[in-house]
């Protein structure tokens, strides 16, 4: 009887395992998992405001940046923008992006199937919006090298068409006098995005950038909390920038008491 009763307890013991073995490998299989990092060129269409179609390149780079443009044509003003990503789950990203020469931010999600991103708003009544539905198809032949070169004719054709339409001054520095030429040519070519990551990691190493958004003549650069201490602004001026952060002993926590400039070479590495 004592080795019936143990050998039972054995069975019931393996039965329980091969339960939770069970159990362990449905919940592995429904696991989500994290979206592998964007890059390379995707082309869309966007329409003018007669109703034609002009195409639409993003250049995603994996560090978490992006430049997008419509090129500059004899018929229309080019489009440039920037901004950056973020990988969710499932194949699900998250953009925030802007206008190079206005205040025009697009927060974005997007769904990649295959070679096709599926791009639409992330809010229902978003300030700015981008639409619905909006699909890009990843370009093999087309180098991020090839979208720059049309990303920097697009936004000095941005800029003119700005100007002519009696807009404000453009936010970008390239609109310097000609006597700061030397510093504006360095400048047009400081993507605020990559600074601004390049910054954060100087300030917070450990943590990760959620987005650089533009607001005047400033950029702020934050993680995924956006608190007061958690972001940091910054200005490019030339070849220099300056950002501040919260100094020694201070208990306001607005993160903007202690001015540190550095070139912009430097700060990068090159």
């Amino acid at each position: 009887m004592k080795v019936l009763k143990t050998l039972s307890v054995l069975l019931g013991l393996m039965a329980l395992g091969l339960i939770l073995t069970a159990c362990g490998k449905q919940k592995n299989e429904t696991t989500t998992t994290t979206s592998k990092p964007l890059s390379g060129v995707y082309k869309g269409e966007q329409d003018h405001d007669d109703g034609t179609e002009a195409p639409f390149y993003w250049a995603f780079r994996k560090d978490g940046t992006l430049i997008a443009c419509v090129p500059d044509t004899d018929s229309y003003y080019g489009e440039a923008k920037r901004g950056t990503w973020k990988a969710l789950k499932n194949g699900q990203y998250k953009i925030n992006m802007h206008d190079v020469y206005d205040h025009d931010y697009y927060h974005l999600k997007a769904v990649l199937e295959g070679n096709t991103l599926y791009i639409s708003d992330l809010s229902k009544k978003p300030a700015y919006k981008w639409g619905s539905n909006v699909t890009a198809t990843l370009q093999k032949g087309v180098t991020y090298s090839e979208v720059k070169d049309m990303f920097n004719n697009a936004s000095a054709s941005d800029q003119s068409g700005i100007q002519e339409n009696g807009y404000t001054k453009p936010d970008n520095a390239s609109d310097r006098s000609s006597s700061d030429s030397s510093n504006s040519d360095n400048n047009s070519n400081a993507d605020p995005d990559e600074i601004g990551r390049a910054i954060y990691s100087r300030v917070f190493p450990s943590e990760q950038v959620d987005s650089v958004e533009q607001d005047g003549d400033s950029y702020y650069v934050s993680n995924e909390y956006h608190s007061a201490d958690s972001t940091i602004k910054f200005q490019i001026n030339g070849d220099s920038v300056t950002y501040w952060t919260q100094g020694d002993g201070d208990s306001t926590a607005d993160g903007q008491n202690e001015a540190h400039t550095i070139s912009v070479s430097d700060l990068l590495g090159e």
